[in-house]
C-alpha cells in the first residue's frame, strides 16, 4: 500500500515513535483500537493523561489524514476518522521502506550487520532467516 507518508526514522525511540511523533502514535493507537473516532473522543481520552489542546489533536488528526494514515468523512457537524491502514500493515510498510532504503544504498553493510545482530541478540531469528533463505534458494 503506497501512502503519502513521509516520516523521520528515529532509531533510538521506542515502537512506532520511531516513525510517528509521540502524539501521532498515541492517536493512531486509539483509532486502531476503536476503529472509528472523532477529535472530541480522542481529545477526551488523551486529556486523561496529559494536558493537550483540542486544536492540537484536531491538527494532528488532519495531518494524519493528509498523510493517508487516517480516513475521514463528515457525519453531521463532526469528522469521523477511521484507519486507512491496519497497524500491522503500517508496521510492514515502514519496515519495507526502511530496509529498501538501507539495502538500496548500503546492501553489503546492512546484510552483514543484520546477520551479526541476529547472531548476538536473537539466534533463533538467525536460524529462521537461514531457513527462509534456504527455501528461497531451493525454489
Amino acid at each position: 500500500m503506497a501512502l503519502n507518508m513521509r516520516f523521520r526514522f528515529s532509531p533510538t525511540k521506542d515502537g512506532l515513535v520511531k516513525v510517528l511523533g509521540p502524539l501521532e502514535t498515541d492517536i493512531m493507537q486509539i483509532v486502531w483500537q476503536d476503529e472509528r473516532s472523532t477529535v472530541k473522543k480522542i481529545h477526551r481520552k488523551l486529556s486523561q493523561t496529559r494536558e493537550i489542546a483540542y486544536t492540537t489533536v484536531m491538527t494532528t488528526m488532519s495531518r494524519l489524514a493528509e498523510k493517508g494514515v487516517l480516513k475521514r468523512h463528515r457525519e453531521g457537524l463532526a469528522y469521523v476518522y477511521t484507519p486507512a491502514i491496519s497497524e500491522d500493515d503500517f508496521v510492514t510498510m515502514v519496515v519495507q521502506q526502511v530496509l529498501d532504503g538501507l539495502l538500496d544504498d548500503y546492501s553489503e553493510t546492512a546484510v552483514d550487520y543484520m546477520v551479526d545482530y541476529l547472531a548476538r541478540r536473537n539466534p533463533n531469528e538467525l536460524q529462521r532467516l537461514h531457513k527462509v533463505i534456504a527455501s528461497r534458494v531451493a525454489a
